[in-house]
């Protein structure tokens, strides 16, 4: 099912205690994997391309080849766009047919962001859309203060990824207590980056704390290093072996984010 738009994605996560894994593709075989593991456990999902991918390929070629699919199964699949560095580059994506992305404002003032989200939101939001604000580093912090990410929300975006321990590619505990204290303050849909990564135990109980989307990358990248060492006979069975390692993958971060049944 191609889920337009992100906004009411979101929201029922939100509202329903669950959060959506976020996958990261470059490719028709990840792309696949992921739609046929969310299809099986009958789990919505988000799959979402690094701002590098749209500019190697381009937005509109990913948004074919994610409808093709989407349409194919029952369960809502959400095409997103991941750090998008500036506004331009997130409404072409969203002309093309993405249903949600991501404005990377990691480092910048607080007050300029916060000015920016009020401008670009209502756009976003006339087109369907869901805007992701980061502030993992929000101005210069290693990690997010509640304050802030209360008016982010309260600016117009829809999810704020914050900063509470977990890093890109490696293994690492959240700081549930702060996430908390997030929640407490913020009252509103938030983000995990690096959710290859995350603890299980923490990554549940951050469920409970409004966590509604975790990003999934480095678990997906590893079985393609993994598979590409090795000789192959023909083209088609790399392809089959690897996208048959990507579904058991996503199986399993479906299944951490417990999204099943919420289709």
């Amino acid at each position: 099912m191609w889920a337009r738009h992100g906004r009411a994605l979101f929201q029922d996560a939100f509202q329903r205690g669950y959060a959506l894994p976020a996958f990261n593709i470059a490719s028709l075989e990840m792309a696949q994997a992921c739609v046929r593991a969310a299809e099986a456990l009958r789990a919505p999902i988000v799959l979402q391309t690094y701002r590098e991918e749209v500019r190697r390929v381009s937005p509109e070629v990913f948004v074919g080849m994610v409808r093709a699919l989407a349409e194919e199964v029952r369960v809502p699949v959400l095409l997103h766009l991941d750090h998008g560095e500036g506004f331009s580059e997130i409404f072409r994506a969203l002309r093309a047919g993405y249903g949600s992305a991501m404005w990377d404002a990691s480092g910048r003032d607080p007050e300029e962001v916060i000015g920016e989200v009020r401008t670009h939101a209502p756009l976003v939001h006339a087109m369907g859309a869901a805007l992701e604000v980061a502030a993992e580093g929000f101005g210069g912090e290693e990690r997010s203060d509640p304050e802030a990410v209360a008016q982010l929300l309260e600016a117009g975006a829809d999810v704020v990824a914050v900063a509470v321990g977990s890093r890109h590619g490696v293994e690492s505990r959240l700081d549930l207590g702060l996430l908390a204290r997030i929640r407490e303050v913020a009252r509103g849909p938030l983000a995990l980056h690096g959710g290859s990564g995350i603890h299980p135990r923490d990554l549940e109980e951050a469920l409970a704390l409004g966590v509604v989307k975790v990003n999934v990358g480095t678990a997906l990248y590893r079985v393609l290093r993994d598979h590409l060492g090795r000789p192959w006979d023909h083209h088609r069975a790399f392809y089959r072996e690897v996208e048959a390692a990507l579904l058991g993958v996503a199986m399993e971060y479906i299944r951490r984010t417990q999204a099943e049944g919420k289709a």
